[in-house]
Parts: structure tokens; sequence; C-alpha cells
């Protein structure tokens, strides 16, 4: 299955305030600090950047992540 991997930020409002793909590649990476359950592949749902990854996950995409938004691992089907 092909998808398409997202880094995605919500704000007080819940409305969407970032959004940015990242490459497959990095999943190895991020996988470790997530927990998944039984979906190891992480495809399916939205996975949260929790206080205590935040910085891992930062460092790992490269991307400053601001204190004041939500963010999400996701994954979407591409066809």
């Amino acid at each position: 299955m092909a998808v398409v991997r997202e880094l995605v930020g919500f704000g007080p409002d819940d409305k969407l305030v970032f959004s940015q793909e990242f490459p497959e590649e990095k999943m190895s990476a991020l996988r470790p600090l997530f927990d998944y359950g039984d979906d190891e592949l992480m495809y399916a749902g939205s996975y949260e950047v929790t206080a205590d990854i935040r910085d891992r996950v930062s460092a790992i995409l490269g991307v400053d992540l601001r204190p004041d938004i939500v963010y999400y691992v996701e994954a979407t089907a591409r066809s």
C-alpha cells in the first residue's frame, strides 16, 4: 500500500494550522516513539505527538514544533 506521511498540527480552535509531508524513510526512526498497538506500520489513524516525544519528533523531521499546536503523525492512502 502506498501512503503519504504527514505531520499535521491543530490550533486551540481545532483548526488545521500545519501540514507537511515527510518521506517514508523517517518512519523507522519515528515508529519506536509511538504506541501503535496492532498497527505496526502505522497506516491507520493519527498518532499524537505527545509532550514527552515532541523534541525527538522535531529533530527527526527537522521541523520546529510550536508549543501551542497539537501535532499528529498521519498516513493517508495514495491512489
